[in-house]
């Protein structure tokens, strides 16, 4: 089909960001067939020549990060998109390593309320079309799309996709998704696409995943089953992997995420070398991801590690990260929204924690200073500080530090992104 023409847009992003949330009246509205015909209509269901669909409940984005790292090393156009944004809505479309523009943004935005005439479009639902967008008149070679909730009614789905990724599955957004990681891991399997490769790489991926796979024709590769890590090197048992093996020494990331992106490329069909997923190791990067703030953790000073743990799995792994860089007690700025698991996060990473400084958010979902310390007396015997805003509780936090001790901020991307703010 034929692209919809360049229109200019006369609004700000900002302009353009006060619109489009008041266009849809549901806020959260899962289903593709509103977004189905939209994309249709601009030609974006196919955004560049290979096509990565990234769904799960843990490393999601770390896995987009890998990919996009090995297609930097190996000299390939692309665009990553991801969601929720920390700072600025920009950050969620990248192209070969750059933030899309205000402009870009806009234009795809005003192509999108051109194309879409009566159709009625959530706001996550315009960010998605106009992510598409921008890949598909970039002529990529990649796209690497991050699947923003679940998997089978996400707006992302539409997509022709080459190559399904499903990370790790854990309880999270129960709500939309169900109770267990069965239906969860069900839900997240609606990306798989029949004759095409899967990757899996949850240690434990509940059986739902390989039933959803089979029914649809999908070409499963698991981890445990067709590729192993021991002793940091990953195997391949599948004759489908026509490779040797890769060393994967650590990184800023999670190494499954890596496990993922380097088995989702082989699936693709591209050779990788040691050099090329060395190469992507060393530049993985992402914010708000175990991210040192200001002093390197052995310089003796007080630093800050920002990182968005929000449910029970990704604590689990902070503490263990935390443990591996021998930090033993932190000073903890903690702040979630009222939905999570909030008691087994707090139970998580307790052993780690020698002060707590509860804080409230500007946020509807936020739950409140006083809730956050109900709820951690209740879950761990432990009681906390509470400050009504961020900026205040991380400052507690940093004058209860001795030299060489730790700030953790952790918890909802909204605490992080509070704390980047009032640092800048």
């Amino acid at each position: 089909m034929e692209k919809v023409p360049d229109k200019p847009s006369t609004m700000t992003l900002s302009e353009w960001l006060s619109k489009i949330s008041l266009i849809h009246p549901v806020k959260w509205d899962l289903g593709l067939s509103r977004v189905s015909v939209v994309g249709k209509r601009l030609g974006v269901i196919r955004p560049a020549k290979l096509v990565f669909l990234i769904a799960g409940t843990n490393g999601k984005g770390s896995t987009c990060e890998y990919l996009s790292q090995l297609c930097r090393a190996l000299g390939l156009s692309y665009g990553k998109t991801t969601s929720p944004y920390l700072l600025d809505y920009n950050e969620q479309i990248i192209i070969d390593g750059e933030t899309a523009s205000d402009q870009a943004i806009t234009e795809a935005f005003a192509r999108i309320d051109a194309a879409r005439g009566d159709v009625s479009l959530t706001y996550f639902e315009f960010g998605a079309l106009a992510a598409l967008d921008i890949f598909t008149r970039n002529d990529l070679d990649v796209a690497i799309v991050e699947v923003g909730l679940g998997g089978r009614l996400d707006a992302m789905n539409i997509i022709d996709a080459d190559v399904s990724i499903i990370t790790q599955i854990a309880l999270d957004h129960q709500e939309w998704l169900g109770d267990d990681r069965v239906s969860i891991a069900r839900e997240k399997a609606g990306i798989l696409r029949g004759g095409k490769p899967c990757i899996f790489v949850d240690p434990e991926p509940p059986e739902s995943l390989f039933s959803e796979a089979a029914s649809v024709g999908a070409i499963s590769h698991s981890l445990g089953r067709d590729f192993h890590v021991h002793d940091n090197v990953l195997r391949f048992d599948a004759e489908d992997f026509e490779t040797g093996e890769f060393v994967l020494r650590q990184g800023e990331l999670p190494q499954p995420s890596l496990i993922a992106a380097v088995c989702g490329m082989l699936a693709a069909g591209i050779e990788l070398s040691q050099n090329i997923v060395n190469a992507a190791i060393e530049n993985a990067r992402l914010s708000g991801r175990f991210q040192v703030i200001d002093e390197p953790l052995s310089a003796g000073k007080v630093a800050t590690i920002l990182d968005v743990a929000h449910n029970p799995n990704a604590a689990r792994y902070l503490l263990e990260r935390l443990r591996r860089e021998g930090i033993a007690k932190v000073q903890a700025v903690v702040a979630m929204y009222a939905d999570k698991d909030i008691e087994r996060v707090f139970q998580e990473l307790a052993p780690a924690i020698q002060g707590w400084h509860l804080c409230g958010l500007d946020v509807d979902r936020a739950a409140s200073p006083v809730e956050l310390s109900r709820r951690l007396s209740g879950s761990c015997g432990l009681s906390g500080s509470t400050y009504d805003k961020v900026p205040i509780a991380y400052e507690a936090a940093r004058a209860a530090c001795k030299p060489g001790e730790i700030v953790l901020v952790f918890g909802s991307f909204a605490v992080v992104a509070a704390v980047l703010r009032h640092l800048e």
